[in-house]
């Protein structure tokens, strides 16, 4: 598993969409499907904010071995 797909696997858990994710990070659409097809990393500040939002550890949202 890459760390898009784990982002992805989060996401849709907790049953959100990318434009409600989008609207909540203040963060695009297109960059959230950017990163979560790996075509983007997101940067130190963007795996806090994901990580914050869904109130999990970065070392969590990392773990996706």
């Amino acid at each position: 598993m890459t760390l898009g797909e784990r982002l992805r696997q989060i996401r849709k858990g907790k049953d959100i969409t990318k434009q409600e994710l989008s609207v909540a990070l203040n963060v695009p659409r297109e960059r959230i499907k950017l990163y979560e097809v790996g075509d983007e990393e997101p940067s130190e500040f963007y795996l806090a904010s994901f990580a914050q939002y869904f109130n999990i550890s970065k070392e969590d949202l990392l773990s996706f071995k």
